[in-house]
Order: structure tokens, then sequence, then C-alpha cells
């Protein structure tokens, strides 16, 4: 009788065969696998480049990211390729400039301690444009503007010497920093007024008004109020306001009302004075409701010759922001228009610095269309970026 695990069966020599050769198979896959694994990678330190070596035209893109809106950022592209380059943190809903060199950056922007709450600072960021990278800051008073991106909420003065931000809370004021002290000296308190238009030379700034005057405010050499004056009326804010975006060559300033008017003003004094007007829309243009739209809706060469605007079909009440179904391209020393290209969307426009290129944004996709500019009126494609941003309303060019 044998009785339940009393008893164990000897194994096989085909049973003890399988096995060896198993042990055998897993010990030399073992060691084949351990030879294969690769050594440990090094750690990988983050640094910045130079942008020395790249293209000198270029364009630098605002994008205030609207739907994570404290992750805006600026992107530099390639303007003739349309190569993405760098890029720099903007913070929330921060604004920009360029130094007349291109050799700086300036962005006010502002930062939460817990990323979308807690205590904001304010600061002016400075950035080496040859490397993307901070050189300083100086903190601002935390009521600066937090807007879209507009090019006068953050300007240079002339002179070089002061960096202008507009504040809002909702008062508005203009505070003063002093790049070489690197410190603010000065608040001015600016009621009804908005936005800095600088002087080519100096430390003199203008500003619209909402009562449809220019008032102008000059500085010295510490910061200080010297002079402040105010024009005359020079547009009705409720019949035909003027968009805030304006287009500067020395001290001339271009401006466009929301029907379609053009005006001219040297900037260069104490008093704000106009030197032109004209219609960019005739009688048969008004008759099918063309209007200007957008919000860097319309560019001048930088010789003063050439007008590119961004023109929409049955416009109305409250189109004003509404992209372009046309480009327009006017002579404004003949005042004739003198080409018509499709719109592509445009919400944003700027020449290139040595007048070379016209430069776009498109307002419903975020793509950027870069063109040669050949004079008279002529438009060549260079190139476009599908995505140059998620809410990129501000184009600036280096070259």
């Amino acid at each position: 009788m044998t009785i339940f695990g009393a008893s164990r069966a000897r194994p096989s020599m085909g049973v003890l065969s399988a096995l060896a050769g198993s042990l055998i198979f897993a010990a030399s896959a073992h060691a084949a696998t351990a030879q294969s694994v690769p050594p440990e990678l090094p750690a990988e330190t983050l640094t910045v480049t130079s942008l020395a070596d790249a293209p000198s035209t270029r364009v630098y893109v605002a994008d205030v990211a609207i739907s994570h809106i404290v992750d805006g950022r600026i992107r530099v592209f390639d303007a003739t390729q349309g190569r993405f380059l760098g890029m720099i943190s903007t913070g929330f809903a921060g604004n920009f400039t360029l130094s007349a060199k291109a050799d700086e950056l300036y962005v006010a922007t502002t930062y939460y301690s817990r990323g979308t709450r807690g205590e904001r600072t304010d600061v002016l960021e400075v950035h080496d444009t040859r490397h993307l990278a901070p050189k300083f800051e100086v903190q601002l008073p935390p009521r600066r503007a937090q807007a879209l991106n507009y090019r006068g909420l953050v300007r240079a003065t002339g002179s070089g010497r002061f960096v202008l931000v507009q504040n809002a809370t909702p008062a508005t004021s203009i505070t003063v920093v002093d790049l070489v002290a690197r410190q603010v000296v000065n608040e001015i308190q600016t009621p009804g007024c908005w936005g800095t238009l600088p002087a080519a030379n100096g430390n003199r700034f203008a500003m619209l008004c909402g009562d449809g005057k220019v008032a102008t405010v000059t500085l010295s050499e510490q910061g200080q109020v010297t002079d402040r004056q105010v024009s005359e009326k020079l547009f009705d804010a409720d019949t035909d306001a003027w968009f805030h975006h304006a287009e500067q060559v020395g001290d001339r300033y271009w401006f466009v009302s929301f029907l379609g008017q053009l005006t001219e003003l040297d900037l260069s004094g104490p008093v704000a004075r106009v030197v032109r007007q004209q219609a960019l829309v005739n009688a048969a243009d008004r008759k099918a409701g063309w209007r200007p739209g957008g919000y860097q809706n319309f560019a001048v060469d930088p010789g003063g010759r050439w007008l590119v605007a961004g023109m929409h079909p049955k416009g109305a009440e409250g189109s004003h922001k509404s992209p372009a179904a046309q480009l327009w391209v006017f002579d404004l020393q003949s005042g004739q228009r003198v080409a018509k290209y499709p719109g592509k969307a445009t919400a944003s426009l700027t020449f290139s610095r040595n007048g070379e290129r016209l430069q776009a944004l498109d307002g419903m996709t975020g793509a950027m269309n870069v063109w040669r500019w050949q004079g008279k009126g002529k438009l060549t494609h260079l190139t476009t970026v599908a995505k140059a941003g998620e809410a990129a309303l501000h184009i600036e060019s280096h070259d």
C-alpha cells in the first residue's frame, strides 16, 4: 500500500537534460543582456546659445497665450525661411518693445507667487537679443496694464535712456524706468490718455486721449516732467475713433480711423501737429462697407512712402477687429491706392526695418506670412509659418 506523499519518483535522464539546458540558456542570455546595456549617459546641462551666426532677417512674434495666459512668450523666427530660432518667456500678459539698435528687448510683465494667484510682482525685463537671455530686471509698481499685446504699451524714449510702461488700475499712468540707473524714477498720472508715442529724439512722448486730443509730455534727463501740453481736438471717438496702433518714421506718426480716414501727425514739438489727412476708402468702397480692421492693422515702410492696410467689407459697429479680406497698398505721396492682395486673415502687419519685407500675422490661425517688398506696391511671397503662435497679435522686425 502506498501512502500519498510518502514516496518520491526519481526523475528521468531526459528531464535532467532539459533542466540543465534551460539553466545554461538563461545564464548565457543574462550574460548577453549585461554586455548589451550601454553606459549611463552624462547628465545634461541647460545652456543658452548665441544667435551671432543666425540671420539678422528675423522677427519677434508676441503670443499672449490666452488659454494659459501666465505662460506668454515671444517666438523668434528667421523671416526669410520661417525657421524657428528661439523663445523668450513673457509671463502673465507681458508686452515688449525693441531698442533702437535692436540689441536689447524690453518686456514688461507680471508674475504671481502661486502661478495664477498670490503675491503680484511686476517687472521690466531687459534681454540681450544676441542670446535671448535676461541681462537685468527692474521691479515696477504693481499696476502695469495687463493687456493684449500692443506696441504702445511699452516703448523706449528716443534718447534710449528711459523705458515707458503703461499702467491701468483702471486709472492710467506711465511708469518711467531709467535704464542707466536701473530703477523706476517717476510715475506720471495721465487721466483719460493711453499708450506712448515717443519722439525720434530726446525724452518727449505723446499719448492719445479719449476726448480726441493728443497729450505731449517732455521729460528731463532725470525722467521728471518739464512740460505737458494738449493739442486741439483731432478726432471724435464717438463718430469715428482712431485705432490706437500707430506707425512711426522719425517724428512722423500715422493713425487710421475706424471708417478709414488716415491722419499724419508731427510729434517732434511740444504740441502734436496735423501734417495731412486723406481717405483710404472712396465712395464705392464706402458703399460696400470697406473698413480697416485688426490689431496692428496697417504698416508704413521705413521711407514713409508706402502704406499697407488690412481691410474688410461690410464693416459695421464692432467690426474694427475683423481680420483682413484684402490688403490695400497706398502711395502716400500721391494718395492713390496702387494694389490689392488677398488678405489672408491678416490682423497684424509690419515692414522690416530695412524696408525689404512685409510681415503679417493671421488673426484666425496664428500663421505668419512674409513677402518680399519690391516697391510700387509689388509683393512676392517668401515664406509662411503655419503656426507662429496661439494668440499672436504683435510682430516686430529685427532688421
